[in-house]
């Protein structure tokens, strides 16, 4: 018998060239169940598994990838991509502005409506919600480089630093997608002040169970400030950036003069 798929002769269930099932099987509710499991989940339960070992364990999961274990979790830069993927898609079919759900929902000081300020911040938020996943991936050099500096001892070299921070970065997104839901529902964000304590835990708790070649204390307390130094940078170039970039546009920059809010 020939492989429907690519032709080579197949003797045995699956074809050892590119694993299509031999004979095909009819198209039954059954058989779309068992390959969305496949597809979405792993075969073996790969993402499920990815989920629940990043909440309590993100080290571990790092560490595994790290010593090339490619099969019990999803790699780090598709797991933070397609969390990504999943958030704004979600927020587009619960048309949910990401002004909105970021700033409006949120701001201690109201921002004057109309105002050349309201303007600038729903154009600066469009532009990341166009731009998300260049966005959320610009934050990552920044803080593997602050855990590289702060680990310089572990041995790692940078992209191997990477991979907790893409593991963690993505997991962080999972909150911003039930903080979606729930403004949806109640037009709040309740969850958006607690977002960076979990954010610190977890790196706090990742570090802990990565870098084990000194006191768990010590490591975690490490970790918590390698998210804030990274994120510190971020923001600095950012704003240095923003700042260059807003000047050079005098009509943005007319947007948020003093006199025109």
């Amino acid at each position: 018998m020939n492989c429907i798929n690519c032709g080579a002769i197949v003797d045995s269930k699956y074809c050892q060239e590119c694993g299509q099932s031999q004979p095909p099987k009819k198209i039954r509710f059954l058989n779309l169940y068992h390959d969305l499991q496949s597809r979405i989940y792993g075969f073996d339960g790969m993402f499920p598994r990815t989920l629940r070992d990043l909440t309590i364990q993100p080290g571990v999961v790092a560490r595994a990838y790290i010593n090339g274990n490619r099969v019990k979790y999803n790699g780090p830069v598709g797991y933070f991509f397609l969390m990504i993927t999943v958030f704004v898609l979600l927020l587009s079919l619960l048309e949910v502005p990401f002004y909105d759900l970021v700033v409006k929902a949120s701001q201690i000081t109201p921002i004057k409506e109309n105002s050349g300020m309201e303007r600038f911040i729903k154009m600066y938020s469009g532009w990341i919600t166009d731009n998300m996943k260049i966005f959320s991936f610009l934050v990552i050099p920044f803080i593997v480089l602050a855990s590289r500096i702060t680990f310089r001892k572990s041995g790692l070299n940078m992209l191997e630093h990477s991979v907790m921070v893409f593991y963690i970065q993505g997991h962080i997104y999972w909150l911003t997608i039930l903080s979606l839901f729930i403004f949806k529902i109640i037009d709040h964000n309740p969850l958006r002040p607690i977002q960076p304590f979990i954010s610190l835990t977890l790196y706090g708790l990742g570090c802990s169970q990565l870098f084990n070649y000194q006191g768990k204390t010590k490591a975690f307390f490490k970790g918590i400030g390698v998210y804030l130094i990274g994120m510190l940078l971020f923001v600095i170039f950012f704003t240095i950036a923003g700042f260059f970039y807003v000047y050079s546009h005098p009509e943005y920059y007319d947007m948020i003069r003093p006199k025109n809010n």
